[in-house]
Parts: structure tokens; sequence; C-alpha cells
């Protein structure tokens, strides 16, 4: 007998390049997602019956044209936001940077740092061989404000600075660089209602990239993000499925 069905799982990805089959792509696990659905469009064609004056149908056929869907990803890991904004991830070390170049001081205007400073850490601003005065500017994350009026003797507004710096460790993610990827999916879950498992194993899937990334609100973030199913024609083996394939347990 069956049960009802309320799923939880986890999902992993695995880029399609990276092994020759399914079980051979080293699989990355999404952490909290949230919302993990697929559908189907489908047109029929039929053939009118024209030897009857009060119609109907001959003949029909239905054909599937896609196969799609989407993914809730709920943590914003850099690994996450390069797989859904189509980009690449870097680590980022905490190195000091001394005598970065390349800005301006302008009294009451932002100058923003290449880097996010560690503000545990008191930078160092200077013009040449100056250093301004800290009462000259405050620090943030994200660089440094300038004061509404500077005090620093030989210093004036649009004179080139540098700043020295500690910054944090992170990573760094570079949006919109790559195309569309082509990643496997496994979707492992649960029914709460039984404790049974089911898995889902999506052999090649295109990824649309995520929509409505929202930076600011009340509610938690959300990256959502679509994906076509395609044929896997490194899948030969008779009778096994090119797109999909769903295992549950007794």
């Amino acid at each position: 007998m069956g049960s009802a069905f309320i799923g939880k799982a986890k999902v992993r990805v695995a880029a399609c390049a990276d092994g020759t089959t399914f079980e051979n792509r080293p699989f990355r696990y999404l952490e909290n997602v949230s919302n993990f659905q697929f559908s189907f469009a489908e047109e029929e064609k039929k053939l009118l019956d024209y030897a009857s004056a009060s119609g109907g149908v001959d003949a029909s056929i239905k054909r599937i044209t896609d196969a799609t869907g989407t993914m809730d990803l709920r943590h914003f890991t850099a690994d996450n936001l390069a797989l859904a904004l189509w980009g690449t991830t870097a680590d980022l070390t905490a190195n000091a940077i001394v005598d970065e170049a390349g800005y301006k001081i302008v009294p009451g205007k932002f100058v923003p740092t290449k880097r996010l400073i560690n503000t545990t850490v008191a930078p160092v601003v200077k013009k040449g061989a100056t250093t301004v005065d800290v009462a000259d500017y405050t620090v943030s994350a994200g660089g440094i404000t300038i004061a509404a009026a500077i005090t620093t003797a030989g210093v004036v507004s649009g004179d080139a600075i540098t700043i020295s710096y500690t910054p944090q460790a992170g990573a760094d993610v570079q949006a919109l660089i790559t195309s569309a990827p082509n990643v496997s999916i496994h979707v492992e879950g649960v029914n709460e209602v039984d404790g049974k498992y089911t898995v889902f194993k999506g052999f090649k899937a295109k990824l649309g990239v995520a929509q409505n990334v929202g930076l600011i609100g009340d509610d938690f973030g959300t990256l959502q993000v679509s994906f076509s199913l395609q044929k896997d024609e490194t899948i030969t083996t008779p009778g096994k499925s090119q797109y999909f394939e769903m295992q549950q347990a007794s």
C-alpha cells in the first residue's frame, strides 16, 4: 500500500564534464534547498475525422517538448553564487595589502577598497609620504568614508591617496563570465510520512541563471535556479533512461 508524500531532501550537483558517467562525477552538496520540482510540456497533433459530419478525432499523438524544473538554494555560499550566476569563485587570503593605489580623497565621499577590510586592524591612508589623519575618514568593511572637511596639512580634495589595510579572508565570486553550465543532479530525499527514501538522478541538466537575487530584505534570501533536462548520450544501456531516473524504497 502506498503512502502520502511530504519530501525533504539533500540536493547535490556535479559538472557533466568532470566524469564519463554519472557515478564518476564528483557531486557537491548545495546545503539547504527549500524547493526542488520538475514538470513537462507536451504538444499534441490531431487528425480530425473528415468522414463524419459531426467531427471528432481520427487519430492523435502526443510528444514531450520540454522537461524543466526549479530549485531554491537558501545558502548564499560562494560556490552556490558562482553556480547560480554562471561564474567562478576563488579563495581570498588575509595577507596585508600595502599602498593599494587608484584612489582619490574627496570630502564626504565613499572610497570602496578592492577587498573587504578587517576593521579590527586600523588601515593607513597616505598621500605620498604624508599620512592622512584618522579624523579625516571612517572605516567600514567595504572601504573608507572621507570626512566633510579635510584637516590633514598638505592634503586637499582630489589628491591621490593609497590605502594599506588587512583584508578579510573569504572568497571572490565573478559573475556572468561562463556559459550556462551542464550539470548532473542528485536528490536524496526522504518522505516525512513514512520515513522511506527516494532518489532522483538527473543525468544532464542545463542550468538557468538565478532569478531575483535579493541582497536587502526582511525575509531569508533565495537563489532560485531553473534547469532543463537534456539527453545524456553517454548512457547506452538498453531500457535505461537518458534523462532521469527515480528509485524508491519499498
